[in-house]
């Protein structure tokens, strides 16, 4: 065989070497891609528990506190067993639901309805409205679900706005319902808002917007505060959290966690849903429970 042609040869058998490796490259990264899609799609089917703490010398008794929101019609398992079910052995003392839990253009509301029928059984239950609550309540026209209503029909109803006063384990406790809907972010009660900071007992701010504890309320004199919304961001990167909200942009400020206000802890969780056509990545929905413990104590609420 002459030189040329040996070459020749070896040229073709390295460019085909070249080729199969690229090939195989390709193939490699996406089977990894698909497969972490699929266990991406499979780990979002189930939600994950996440357990806070905060101390505080205004209660006298620990409680636990469930912290609900963003489930967009969602269910684990038939009517929510799952989630009713791990709520139940979580024994909480009070329920809160941060809003969402529909969706404004799903005019069926038997999956929130079922599972506030469910929960309301294991604890008091709080539940304040998000946006599509308002959308499928006030902005439908004649078309317009009366979800309070039906919540108060089945012995839940629906708080909208001000403070509630209530007893949990002995302890006094005040609830703030602040909703906010941005569009009407300059008509918020100050003096409502006032009359929530003067209160003796222990004082808890529920909104389902985070974008008011940094817009209105970061100051407000309380010991906790929680909100809902951003769903985590959506996709969630490893060391800086969520990636983008339509409210707030990329890298969304309180998009999931535990964040210290001015004189409150803010409680955000990533919520139980999502939203159709965009899927939750490294993001898995989350159900919240706070324990609440005099100060000086530590662990969870004692069951």
């Amino acid at each position: 065989m002459r030189v040329d042609d040996l070459r020749l040869e070896q040229a073709l058998y390295i460019r085909r070497r070249l080729r199969l490796l690229r090939t195989v490259k390709v193939f490699f990264l996406l089977t990894v891609i698909f497969g972490l899609c699929i266990v991406n799609v499979l780990g979002n089917q189930r939600f994950e528990v996440t357990i806070y703490q905060i101390q505080s010398e205004r209660v006298q008794t620990a409680f636990r506190i469930a912290l609900l929101s963003d489930l967009h019609n969602y269910e684990f398992g038939t009517n929510n067993y799952e989630l009713v079910e791990e709520i139940r052995q979580s024994r909480p003392d009070i329920i809160l639901i941060a809003g969402d839990m529909v969706n404004q253009d799903e005019y069926d509301t038997h999956v929130v309805l079922e599972l506030c029928e469910n929960l309301k059984r294991i604890a008091p239950l709080y539940y304040t409205l998000g946006n599509h609550e308002g959308v499928l309540m006030y902005a439908s026209g004649e078309n317009g679900i009366a979800l309070d209503v039906q919540l108060m029909e089945i012995g839940a109803p629906m708080l909208y706005f001000g403070c509630e006063d209530t007893i949990i384990c002995g302890n006094p406790v005040t609830l703030g319902v602040f909703p906010y809907p941005e569009a009407e972010a300059d008509t918020l009660d100050m003096e409502e808002v006032q009359r929530f900071e003067e209160s003796s007992a222990f004082r808890i701010m529920i909104s389902h917007y985070p974008s008011i504890f940094y817009e209105k309320l970061f100051d407000t004199d309380a010991e906790l505060a929680v909100a809902g919304h951003y769903h985590g961001g959506q996709i969630r990167l490893p060391y800086l959290g969520g990636l983008y909200h339509v409210d707030d942009g990329f890298f969304p400020r309180y998009s999931g966690g535990e964040y210290k206000l001015g004189k409150a802890m803010l409680i955000v969780t990533r919520g139980l849903g999502g939203k159709a056509g965009i899927p939750r990545v490294n993001n898995r929905p989350e159900l919240v429970l706070i324990d609440v413990v005099p100060s000086g104590s530590e662990g969870e609420v004692k069951r």
